[in-house]
């Protein structure tokens, strides 16, 4: 049994691993229905992209609803803030530049956060650096504001 006892210990850590660390249970009145962590949530995020590797080092997407409203929470932690400031350029850059299904609509700062807002896809779409993570927050028009907000609320 003792020989074991390793084994076991690395089971259960790597099971309680798989569980969100960053996304919220819930988003305003709108609750998580499915998340991906992890391997999974890195590939979901890098094939939405052409470039490809986009990912952070840890990364979380939470899929959210209430009735016919949805929303989706994209998380990606990487090593450091400069890195994640990088990355937000990046994606700026090129929402700027055309060639995506996004238009950047505005800037504006809540919390000591810069929050850039683009819609697409019909949803308004929330992105901003917050010390080492990416946040892109998808939300369905309606309950874009409040979602961002409750978002804001919580601790991550």
């Amino acid at each position: 049994m003792l020989k074991k006892l390793p084994l076991i210990i690395l089971l259960i850590i790597s099971s309680c691993s798989k569980k969100p660390q960053m996304i919220p249970q819930s988003l305003g009145e709108l609750k998580l229905d499915k998340f991906l962590v992890g391997k999974e949530a890195r590939e979901f995020i890098n094939q939405m992209h052409v470039s490809g590797m986009v990912a952070g080092d840890r990364n979380e997407v939470g899929f959210y609803s209430l009735d016919t409203l949805k929303a989706v929470l994209y998380i990606s932690k990487f090593k450091s803030s400069e890195i994640a400031e990088q990355k937000l350029e990046q994606m700026l850059i090129k929402i700027a530049h055309g060639g995506t299904p996004f238009v950047l609509h505005n800037q504006f700062r809540i919390q000591n956060r810069d929050i850039f807002l683009v819609f697409g896809m019909g949803q308004s779409h929330y992105i901003y650096a917050d010390k080492d993570k990416l946040i892109w927050l998808s939300a369905d028009m309606p309950i874009s504001l409040v979602v961002l907000h409750s978002f804001l609320k919580q601790k991550m």
